[in-house]
């Protein structure tokens, strides 16, 4: 989630109206089209989100928010960025809120690299071609691979942060802070959190990334690598208990449809949206939190449990339910939260 004045910026400017002060745009259905200002075209391929609040040109392949279009367009460091559009939208910011706005820009940067570096050995390394072997064998097309940025971590300790240290810059503290990195003890330095591991993209409502997911490929040694499932520890971006896998692409179609579909991994709601299902968000597991309600009805009334049909999956269905009725009765009186939310 944005954090501080970069929330408060982002509630009082629209990203159509930021971007429209340099691109033409034009409707396109829930999305607007220009002309890509960073790079020289004739057909637009430079499409504004505005229920995202996103940018991304198609072309040159550059997008972000109206932070990193400000930073492109006037070729700005975040912290000038935050500075000018706080001016704008009449937002006042002081030094310590600055300090820590730039520096979680900081870290999500470092954890896109990640991102990238995951996807990259997926879908353009001989490393990766047993996972993108079970990804294709599970059903996923290469269009839902690359829209999502899933990826491959490399059974290695260190292949991950030693690239991003290279590439860009990042440092053992950044590393750990995000989550990449898990430090051995007594002075020895630290090692990639994921190994070995098809990697899930996790972020939040308004599509920053904020940590990741791995799950290790069936038949694989689980023994070196941990649990099947393993996600981001806690840290200042990634807070489990208030995330819900693919709720940025999901919020449109709950609030359009006011019914949330919650399903328990990362591959069930991928599915569902790949095939036409996009009110759909998985947990990441079976308790549910306050949290993670609360964030489902800002967009719907309605939250359906749709877990497997198989004996873990009854199990997690009676308990989430019941969770889930306690948490609503529980939200209801707290906060005067909806006088009906069903569950099924």
């Amino acid at each position: 989630m944005a954090s501080g004045s970069v929330a408060e910026i982002k509630s009082r400017l629209a990203v159509a109206d930021v971007v429209g002060e340099t691109v033409a745009l034009r409707k396109a259905g829930t999305t607007m089209k220009g002309l890509c200002p960073f790079h020289g075209e004739k057909t637009p391929s430079f499409i504004v989100t505005p229920g995202r609040e996103t940018w991304k040109c198609f072309g040159c392949g550059k997008g972000g928010d109206i932070f990193t279009f400000v930073m492109e367009r006037d070729t700005l460091s975040f912290g000038e960025a935050l500075t000018l559009l706080a001016a704008k939208a009449g937002v006042v910011i002081d030094d310590r809120s600055r300090a820590e706005d730039a520096r979680k820009a900081r870290l999500r940067e470092v954890l896109e690299g990640a991102v990238s570096f995951y996807h990259a050995i997926l879908t353009g390394h001989e490393l990766g071609r047993p996972a993108l072997d079970y990804l294709h064998s599970r059903g996923f097309t290469d269009a839902t691979i690359e829209a999502q940025r899933l990826g491959w971590a490399p059974d290695s300790w260190d292949a991950c942060s030693k690239a991003l240290a290279a590439k860009r810059g990042a440092t053992a503290a950044e590393l750990e802070a995000v989550g990449l990195t898990t430090d051995r003890g007594g002075g020895r330095g630290a090692y990639d959190r994921f190994r070995a591991r098809v990697i899930f993209p996790i972020r939040d409502a308004n599509g920053k990334v904020t940590g990741l997911g791995g799950r290790v490929l069936p038949g694989g040694d689980d023994a070196d690598h941990g649990p099947k499932y393993l996600n981001t520890a806690a840290t200042s971006l990634f807070d489990k208990s208030r995330t819900l896998y693919l709720i940025d692409k999901a919020k449109a179609a709950i609030r359009k449809s006011g019914t949330a579909v919650l399903v328990e991994g990362y591959t069930d709601a991928l599915m569902a949206h790949q095939s036409g299902f996009e009110n759909v968000v998985a947990s990441m597991g079976t308790a549910l939190t306050p949290a993670q309600v609360a964030l489902l009805l800002r967009y719907g009334s309605k939250i359906l449990l749709a877990y497997d049909v198989d004996a873990a999956g009854a199990k997690a269905g009676a308990f989430g339910a019941t969770e889930l009725l306690r948490l609503v009765a529980d939200l209801g009186r707290s906060e005067g939260g909806p006088s009906l939310v069903d569950v099924g």
